[in-house]
């Protein structure tokens, strides 16, 4: 009887794998240059919102190419793009989305930003001018603001994922198509929620590190300027890579939650939902339990209260005011 070698079989990382983890670290740079700055952390924004909206679509069905830092797609609507479009249509797209995304965020988030800019503004301004008598005033705008962003924050995942995959702002507003979708999101908002202040963590983290830094690391103090110049530098790409990829990650995590609610949804209201691209993939869905929705949306508030705090202890460690307004767990993922 003869005996036949017995196959070996190797572990080979074909071109497709290879192109992948390239696209990814490729991907990752590109980010995290454009988080630097405020300008093009729109560009950033927008990408990772068409890419959230890329991959809700194509769970529902729907064949498009994924969205690129600079080109645009081959074709539009069935006919070949221009050599413009598709040199710098992505750009455009990118651009756009950004706008769109950061648009419909601020109108969602100003209501408590600006009350806690105005708590922090009154905080030292009765200090400076030992106003003790109106000491509360500041603390309860705070806790005003921060109640409101407990009411809003769990929902805006699902509010910026909807805006994707419609690709249009009013989406943003839709409120009795994002009631049922949060409905039919059940446990996946709070855990989104935790996502959020678990991210939230590292800006506080930095904060505290960068206000103390003497005190942990006294041979910063023996740097010269251009070695302080240049330390700062590393900061700010190290926080620029952590705006970035906490904001892909979120924004992945969100778009698969939005992809298990909304066609739930698009199958319990079908009307409502019509026209919708989550409707090509409605499917039926049973009316979810008000007291249990309310639950896991109580649970969400809850965890944003801590992190609302987490925020309020980082940022009156640095005095920059922009940053009330442009938080990178909550806006745009740039540092400041």
């Amino acid at each position: 009887m003869t005996h036949l070698p017995e196959p070996v079989f190797t572990q080979s990382y074909g071109p497709g794998c290879l192109s992948r983890m390239a696209r990814f670290v490729l991907n990752g740079v590109i980010g995290t240059f454009l988080c630097a700055g405020p300008v093009t952390a729109i560009i950033a924004l927008g990408w990772l919102t068409r890419r959230q909206g890329h991959t809700a679509r194509t769970r529902f069905g729907l064949v498009e190419e994924a969205p690129g830092w600079l080109a645009g797609p081959r074709d539009v609507n069935g006919r070949p793009s221009g050599r413009v479009a598709r040199a710098l249509g992505g750009l455009a797209a990118n651009i756009r989305m950004g706008l769109i995304a950061l648009t419909a965020l601020l109108a969602w988030t100003l209501p408590f930003t600006l009350l806690w800019l105005g708590a922090w503004w009154a905080g030292w301004e009765n200090s400076f001018n030992k106003g003790y008598e109106q000491a509360f005033v500041g603390p309860s705008v705070f806790l005003f603001g921060t109640l409101l962003a407990a009411l809003i924050v769990p929902a805006l995942p699902f509010i910026l994922a909807h805006l994707a995959s419609e690709d249009r702002l009013s989406a943003a507003f839709e409120m009795r198509r994002l009631r049922t979708l949060l409905a039919q999101a059940g446990w996946r908002v709070p855990a989104l929620g935790l996502v959020t202040a678990f991210f939230s963590f590292p800006f506080f983290a930095a904060r505290g590190l960068i206000t103390t830094a003497t005190d942990w690391a006294p041979w910063i103090e023996d740097l010269t300027p251009d070695e302080v110049a240049a330390l700062k530098g590393q900061i700010a790409l190290f926080l620029a890579a952590a705006a970035f990829g906490t904001a892909w990650i979120a924004r992945a995590l969100a778009a698969r939650a939005y992809v298990k609610a909304a066609p739930g949804a698009a199958g319990l209201r079908p009307g409502l939902w019509d026209g919708s691209a989550a409707a090509e993939a409605a499917r039926p869905a049973r009316n979810r339990s008000r007291l249990l929705t309310l639950v896991w949306y109580g649970l969400a508030m809850a965890i944003t209260l801590g992190a609302s705090f987490l925020i309020l202890a980082g940022q009156f460690l640095d005095h920059a005011w922009w940053r009330w307004i442009f938080h990178p767990g909550l806006t745009l993922p740039w540092v400041g």
